[in-house]
């Protein structure tokens, strides 16, 4: 009585169930986010192509858990290893980029290795006790069977009414120019070429060179001396350091912005100033977002100065290219010194430091004045 029986009762259960859990949880999770950017953000042609990145995280978490049923030592310790090389990388990433290091990312850091300093008590409590797991082969079954199983319903769960959201999309007729009715708006949006960035496989070209994936500052800085998109980003005087930023500002940005520059036909780039294109505000673009063809009632309420929608907005023609990777554009509104806005297609606007470069956004100016005839 009270004696520990070697290869029935494995010690250390609570720690390796609570291991076991956290990793399913983060399986499970990574299995929903996956699913659900894949639809998001990554689904342009070729769809296909695309998936395994996004189910990448879940994958790997996936092996690590399967793995560490049977070895929680070894286990345990890539665990610990991944999670410290990852909160170092975003790290790295976050002070490359001037972005604040919030205490939030040393705690996310130590929950990803949490299920690896677990597993490993757990092994060393065995070994110390001279238990083994031969006798617990059949919970580790289940355990694998589960971390199989509950992440695949997810992603059918998740992924079908996204898929049958955006296969009811309305495509996109053409990549010429359109006049949109918008809520109490009319904008006409410029056509494929240097005023409308759909994709960035398809870069706009200024004086040789391709440019994709431009931040606000590149865009509001575009006509300040020297023109063009070198040395805009941070500004002349960077020297590597944040105080050395300059953010533009919205003055810069009506004096300087690339569209001031881009010729009648929206298609050419130049030295000069045409002024046939602007970019839209955040509440322009709200105004004319689209659902199923008809307008998404975009308007902004005065009490809260948040925008409210009929029906959330969705990435369809004619403002959007569904087929393509850009799923937010730049608008040319400010929301303080170091941040503008963008929208993505949902109709969300965010706050986005001047200085980020993301593929997955692009842009789409409107015309001012009239196009000249040939």
């Amino acid at each position: 009585m009270g004696t520990f029986q070697s290869g029935n009762q494995p010690s250390g259960g609570p720690a390796g169930t609570l291991a076991y859990l956290l990793l399913l949880l983060a399986t499970t999770a990574a299995a929903y986010w996956g699913t659900a950017e894949f639809f998001h953000e990554g689904w342009f042609a070729p769809y296909g192509k695309y998936l395994i990145f996004y189910l990448l995280p879940m994958l790997l978490l996936m092996a690590l858990t399967l793995f560490s049923l049977s070895f929680p030592r070894l286990g345990g310790i890539v665990i610990v290893l991944l999670g410290i090389g990852f909160t170092l990388w975003r790290y790295s990433r976050l002070k490359a980029l001037h972005l604040p290091v919030a205490p939030s990312l040393w705690i996310m850091g130590f929950v990803l290795s949490l299920p690896g300093l677990l597993l490993w008590w757990k092994d060393l409590r065995q070994r110390k006790e001279g238990a083994t797991r031969a006798g617990n082969a059949s919970g580790r079954r289940w355990k694998a069977r589960l971390v199989l199983i509950l992440p695949l319903l997810v992603m059918i769960g998740v992924g079908i009414p996204l898929l049958i959201r955006n296969l009811q999309r309305v495509p996109l007729e053409h990549f010429g120019e359109v006049t949109v009715e918008g809520n109490g708006i009319t904008l006409t949006f410029a056509p494929a070429g240097l005023g409308w960035l759909y994709s960035n496989r398809h870069p706009i070209e200024f004086r040789g060179k391709a440019y994709s994936g431009l931040s606000w500052n590149e865009i509001a800085l575009f006509g300040k001396p020297p023109i063009g998109f070198e040395g805009k980003r941070y500004g002349s005087d960077y020297n590597g350091t944040p105080a050395s930023i300059y953010y533009a500002t919205r003055e810069d940005f009506d004096r300087y912005n690339m569209f001031r520059y881009i010729d009648s036909s929206g298609t050419v780039l130049t030295d000069s100033l045409h002024d046939y294109w602007r970019l839209p505000t955040a509440e322009e673009y709200e105004r004319c977002l689209t659902y199923r063809g008809k307008n998404a009632g975009g308007e902004i309420d005065s009490a809260s100065g948040k925008v409210r929608y009929r029906h959330t907005p969705d990435k369809e023609g004619p403002l959007w290219a569904p087929q393509m990777e850009v799923i937010y554009y730049w608008t040319a509104s400010c929301a303080d010194e170091q941040h503008a806005y963008d929208i993505s297609y949902s109709g969300r606007v965010r706050p986005v430091l001047k200085t980020s470069k993301q593929d997955y956004r692009g842009f789409r100016a409107v015309r001012v004045k009239p196009q000249q005839n040939p």
